[in-house]
């Protein structure tokens, strides 16, 4: 029983919110390309100063995730210079491409109950 001013979270609590901020991660990350890469900084602030999940399933998504935004962060800002040199249009096109892809393939082993095997892969 909760008590007046108890606010600990019981582990399956703590196991669905972290699913539902993987779900909010996943979200932000197919939404980095028609924002402009605002999504992806959202995402990026919110899982930077965050600890990652205790449940190896769960924690795997969550490295997945902050891999993610960072690399779709640092391909905007890279693309956005080289645009001044005509590469940058390429470099962005590649960075949707591959964020849109890395996005949908995470959040799809997220819905069937799958680990990331490595998380800090660049490719899926």
């Amino acid at each position: 029983m909760v008590q007046s001013g108890d606010y600990s979270r019981t582990g399956a609590e703590a196991a669905s919110a972290d699913l539902t901020g993987l779900y909010a991660g996943y979200a932000l990350i197919l939404l980095a390309a028609p924002t402009f890469g605002v999504a992806a900084l959202i995402g990026l602030l919110r899982v930077w100063g965050r600890p990652a999940p205790a449940d190896p399933l769960l924690r795997s998504h969550f490295e997945f995730q902050k891999r993610t935004l960072t690399a779709a962060l640092l391909a905007i800002i890279i693309g956005a210079l080289l645009v001044l040199v005509n590469v940058g249009i390429f470099v962005l096109f590649m960075m949707v491409i591959w964020t849109i892809v890395r996005g949908a393939l995470g959040l799809k082993a997220l819905l069937e109950g799958r680990a990331i095997a490595d998380p800090r892969r660049l490719f899926y």
